[in-house]
């Protein structure tokens, strides 16, 4: 054994297991901060993910209420547009009612008006007719007739003219 001890090849071998155990202890010190640090490191990446997930499960939750709002407000807002439609069709279809009766009313009013217009004109001529007529009865014929029938042929003459008249 002794000589092993003085064989070079020994304390080489010797040396480097030597320096292999001294260099395992700081190198393996250091591989398991390092390590930790990894896992750490990897376990922050992870719990930030798991964050980042649950954060965008939030978003797609409120956008999806949000979403299922604004498709409750459009339908509300349709429905109000199409009650306004209604509305300002029946207003329209009132109104032209409205006009249409107050347009028959004038025309009804002008018709009244002309047929009263058209009875004064015609009295007017039978009026000038029989007064023409009367006074040339009057004329022409030279009747022999007492005061008394003279008085009697006008009253039947106003009374005419009043029949006329009130026709």
């Amino acid at each position: 054994m002794i000589k092993e001890f003085q064989n070079p090849e020994f304390w080489v071998g010797f040396a480097f297991c030597l320096v292999v155990v001294l260099m395992i202890f700081p190198i393996s010190k250091k591989l398991s901060v390092w390590g930790k640090r990894q896992a750490k490191i990897i376990k922050d990446e992870l719990d930030s993910a798991s964050q980042l997930k649950e954060q965008a499960e939030n978003l797609y939750a409120e956008y999806a209420e949000h979403t299922k709002n604004l498709e409750k407000e459009q339908a509300a807002i349709l429905r109000s547009a199409e009650e306004e439609v209604m509305n300002i069709q029946q207003d329209a279809d009132e109104k032209i009612s409205t006009r249409l009766a107050l347009r028959k009313k004038d025309v009804e009013i002008k018709i009244h008006s002309m047929e009263e217009n058209a009875v004064q004109d015609v009295t007017q001529v039978l009026l000038n007719q029989v007064m023409t007529k009367t006074k040339n009865l009057l004329t022409e014929k030279p009747i022999r007739q007492t005061e008394k029938d003279m008085d009697v042929a006008i009253d039947k003459i106003f009374q005419l003219l009043e029949t006329q008249i009130s026709k």
